[in-house]
């Protein structure tokens, strides 16, 4: 998966919510594989973040 707006590949997953355990994701937040989107959710989030331009695009999964 590349970003549509830098075309750089380094992408991470967003996590929305309030994460019940954070010792549990600090190992993908270090590598980047996923950011923190915030407590509050929407029916527009995105899904994905690019890490290089921090763009965010496409559709959240419920």
């Amino acid at each position: 998966m590349k970003c549509p707006k830098c075309n750089k590949e380094w992408i991470a997953e967003i996590f929305w919510g309030y994460p019940s355990n954070m010792n549990s994701l600090e190992e993908q937040l270090g590598k980047k594989e996923i950011v923190l989107g915030g407590c509050i959710v929407t029916n527009h989030d995105p899904k994905w973040e690019c890490n290089e331009c921090h763009h965010r695009w496409g559709e959240r999964d419920d």
